[in-house]
């Protein structure tokens, strides 16, 4: 099976914001190390004992990604604590200034902070080459192979928008597809269901950037600005987008999730979660892959 591909989700699949007022309240595990260290020899130092989401100035707190130890203000975190107990963590920057939130703001989060939440992670492709991850994204599985849904060749190429080639799901021959596989359609009427895929390529044609939202079958954003702040509109549901790239010099895939209203910003998005990655990081093992910000490892597609 393919490395983290992602199935298919239903049209606006907003998760709304849970608390996480009671992530500082979590039980601490007995006699618990002071540090944790992974398979690829990362060791970084464990936030033990009650957290303070608030605290100013905003304490710095380490997550590992593969060898790569990354340094952050605790605000930058999706819990605005640091990582979980189990080594996982997520960052959450504030769209649009891509900024972290306020000291505090996540803590039982509004759903219109939730809206306006970009939240990135990363991860350490050891065993496979980082490209090929990249596309595994887009490569349909063997099951999927004749689903138009779950491929660039079955889709419907547009013209370039924002710098992104997209390929649109192409409803008539996905109805068709699914009426003659299962003798019904996986969601009838509902075209607002499948997803669009946008792609950025390098000067050689390889494919840096993939980014699937919900279907333009989904007019409304579900989201307006006000006040300068992105809320969510009187409509129901909210149109997204997940959006993969990699740093190839670190091995690392980089997922980004994001409002479908963002994707005119996908760029500037993707180079600031890539900056904050190699900006901050350290290597651990004594390897000898690059640490420095290249054009490749920011950008990595052609201009």
């Amino acid at each position: 099976m393919p490395l983290l591909r992602s199935m298919p989700v239903f049209a606006f699949a907003f998760a709304l914001p849970l608390p996480l007022g009671a992530c500082a309240q979590r039980d601490v595990p007995r006699n618990m190390s002071p540090t944790q260290t992974n398979e690829q020899g990362c060791t970084r130092k464990r936030s033990i004992g009650p957290q303070d989401a608030y605290a100013v100035p905003v304490p710095l707190k380490q997550a590992c990604v593969g060898p790569y130890l990354l340094e952050l203000p605790q605000n930058y975190y999706y819990n605005q604590m640091g990582p979980w107990h189990d080594d996982s963590f997520s960052l959450a920057l504030e769209y649009p200034s891509l900024q972290p939130f306020k000291p505090g703001e996540r803590i039982n989060p509004s759903v219109d902070v939730g809206i306006r939440t970009v939240t990135v992670s990363y991860s350490y492709i050891s065993r496979l080459d980082v490209r090929q991850a990249l596309r595994n994204q887009y490569t349909p599985m063997e099951y999927e192979k004749d689903d138009p849904a779950a491929s660039l060749a079955t889709r419907i190429k547009g013209d370039s928008r924002y710098g992104l080639i997209p390929y649109y799901a192409d409803l008539e021959r996905i109805r068709a597809f699914d009426r003659k596989r299962m003798g019904r359609e996986r969601a009838p009427g509902v075209g607002s269901w499948y997803q669009d895929w946008f792609v950025a390529s390098d000067d050689d044609g390889q494919v840096q950037t993939f980014i699937w939202c919900t279907s333009r079958e989904a007019v409304d954003p579900g989201v307006e600005f006000r006040d300068g702040k992105l809320v969510k509109n009187a409509n129901r549901g909210v149109p997204e987008c997940v959006h993969w790239s990699i740093l190839p010099g670190h091995r690392t895939l980089v997922k980004i999730r994001y409002p479908r209203v963002a994707l005119e910003s996908w760029l500037r998005t993707q180079e600031r979660a890539h900056q904050l990655f190699v900006e901050n990081t350290d290597q651990q093992d004594g390897g000898e892959e690059s640490t420095t910000l290249d054009k490749q490892d920011v950008v990595g597609i052609s201009s």
